[in-house]
């Protein structure tokens, strides 16, 4: 099915730049994933990651009320297992930004390997440009703990990358996996 959806995105949206990623994760962040990936109603396969392109150039972030003080990042959303990658992203759009906008390309695919203590998990991020075109910019979704939005250039994506690699221990697995979208981002829209 993975195959088959994306080649599907890429006929409707064009090829994406594909990333791979190993990552060595705590035991404590691996067992959160296998939580994440393999229990419950809200179990996911994946994420959409959306990068939304603002009428003035830059790129829409976001903070949650339980993230580290001054903690900002793109915007993302899980793929449930029973959910197509598009669907995702336009429910994810809606809840988290209520802003009408046009998908201007799949932009890339990140596809990550989760390692603890012998064990591998699969993840995937599909990383989809979106230009604003209206709308009230607010978080339709309260469970989503969306607390403030805020706008970085693509320039400034590298340094929001860092900050998320440099926060304390508990929250290091999560910064470091959240970083990498934002350097690939930086990477694909600066070509």
């Amino acid at each position: 099915m993975y195959r088959q959806e994306i080649e599907a995105l890429i006929r409707q949206f064009g090829e994406p730049r594909r990333h791979t990623c190993t990552m060595e994760i705590s035991h404590e962040t691996f067992n959160s994933w296998v939580r994440k990936i393999s229990t419950g109603p809200v179990s996911c396969r994946g994420e959409v990651i959306m990068v939304i392109v603002r009428p003035n150039g830059n790129v829409l972030l976001h903070t949650k009320e339980f993230y580290p003080p001054g903690v900002y990042r793109l915007l993302s959303g899980r793929v449930l297992w029973q959910e197509k990658v598009q669907d995702t992203l336009r429910r994810e759009v809606k809840e988290e930004t209520s802003l009408d906008v046009k998908v201007e390309r799949l932009l890339g695919l990140i596809e990550y390997e989760f390692r603890c203590q012998g064990s591998s998990l699969p993840f995937v991020s599909y990383i989809f440009q979106l230009e604003e075109l209206g709308g009230e910019l607010c978080c339709l979704d309260d469970a989503e703990g969306i607390t403030g939005f805020r706008e970085a250039s693509v320039e400034q994506l590298p340094t929001v990358a860092a900050h998320l690699e440099q926060l304390e221990p508990e929250w290091q697995d999560w910064g470091n996996f959240r970083a990498i979208a934002h350097y690939v981002v930086r990477e694909m829209l600066a070509d």
